[in-house]
């Protein structure tokens, strides 16, 4: 949810940068021409309101999903079936932490994780560490 978040905005700003640009053009277009394209300019900005209402609406349904995940997992501990509760902090991709990796025998990857969809840059993996897998699967 952060990625769609984070990636909305980012779509945004380019939208508004661009749009900027192009209103500094107008100094040198026709008074018509500059008029239709001053009201084009009106309605992408207004346009642009999607992002705030994208990063709210968002916001919200990650905040449930935390909220339900946390009582499935205290359900599930509370039966015997799962593990301990988890804060709503906690990072849902378990999987990839360092000590779960150690924890799975050097397996840092298991169907779960990879069910997460979109990550966030700063979870992404190296140029090298991609390369070190692509030389894993040729041998």
């Amino acid at each position: 949810m952060d990625a769609v978040t984070s990636v909305a905005e980012a779509a945004a700003e380019k939208i508004l940068t661009a749009v900027e640009k192009i209103d500094a053009l107008r100094e040198g277009m026709s008074e018509e021409v500059s008029e239709a394209v001053g009201d084009a300019i009106i309605e992408i900005f207004e346009a642009c309101g999607f992002q705030d209402l994208t990063g709210q609406r968002v916001g919200r349904i990650h905040k449930t999903l935390n909220s339900v995940a946390d009582r499935v997992e205290a359900v599930m501990s509370h039966t015997g079936h799962g593990h301990a509760p988890a804060s709503s902090e906690a990072k849902r991709n378990r999987d990839k932490h360092t000590e779960n990796v150690e924890k799975s025998g050097g397996e840092p990857f298991s169907e779960e994780g990879l069910l997460n969809g979109p990550q966030l840059p700063s979870d992404a993996k190296t140029q090298e560490e991609i390369d070190a897998l692509m030389d894993q699967l040729d041998k």
